[in-house]
């Protein structure tokens, strides 16, 4: 059966991997457009809520081609960052990006990228002092799941962060995010990336996602506290971050 045309494609993983896939050449330049060049903005705004120290370990989950990743190691120069997304032509762009990277930084400070499942994290508990998500849990079918997962690989007193797009509140922002994502942003992945129907799927995946106080009450089920969240963008992009809970909060 044919999808109508905006619909969000159930979120089955290799549907979205494929889809990934295809429009990895175009990604980093669809980003900039989409945004008029505030992304870059909008994830200097969530690298900082990492709150790094020297030494300290950070992941970027649904990293793309890795430019939270990148943001994170560029702010916290000391910091071991590590990318993952199971999109294979997602980490071929982000580790030439590293290569570069590396040319100008300390090889140890480019950050590595590995292929994974956000639903299945591979790595121990109380891995790292932050992890962050940006744009890419909106396309998880599980989303409690990925969070849990996200805490788990955080340890106590660390940070879970995550930007991503959000249905803004009533207003202005609601009526622009409704012309600019649901009609130009489709045509503009027509024109530049040749994938119409990927880009239609930008604005059915944000109707299908939780509402900033919503995703707020999914990150405290998953176990995060003092959760808060703000809007950039006329609304259309929401920042959260979560504390884990330290050895005296446990249950709490």
């Amino acid at each position: 059966m044919k999808r109508p045309v905006g619909e969000a494609p159930a979120k089955e993983p290799e549907r979205i991997r494929d889809m990934f896939g295809r429009i990895a050449r175009h990604y980093d330049l669809m980003n900039r457009l989409m945004t008029a060049g505030l992304d870059g903005r909008w994830r200097a705004a969530a690298a900082a809520e990492a709150c790094l120290s020297p030494g300290d370990r950070a992941l970027d989950v649904c990293c793309g081609t890795g430019d939270l990743a990148f943001e994170i190691a560029r702010r916290y120069p000391e910091a071991l960052v590590t990318g993952l997304d199971f999109a294979e032509p997602m980490l071929e762009r982000a580790r030439a990006k590293a290569a570069r990277m590396a040319g100008r930084l300390a090889v140890s400070q480019a950050p590595a990228f590995v292929a994974g499942d956000v639903l299945e994290l591979p790595f121990p508990d109380d891995r790292f002092a932050a992890v962050g998500a940006a744009f890419g849990v909106r396309n998880v079918a599980d989303l409690p799941g990925a969070f849990a997962e996200m805490v788990r690989v955080t340890r106590p007193g660390g940070r879970v962060v995550c930007l991503e797009i959000t249905t803004p509140p009533p207003g202005p922002g609601r009526r622009f995010h409704a012309l600019w994502f649901d009609r130009l942003v489709p045509a503009l992945g027509r024109i530049v990336a040749g994938d119409g129907s990927a880009y239609a799927y930008l604005p059915a995946s944000v109707r299908s996602f939780p509402e900033a106080t919503t995703l707020a009450a999914i990150m405290t089920g998953a176990g995060l506290r003092h959760v808060r969240f703000r809007h950039f963008g006329l609304g259309i992009v929401a920042l959260h971050c979560g504390l884990v809970p330290g050895p005296d909060e446990e249950g709490g």
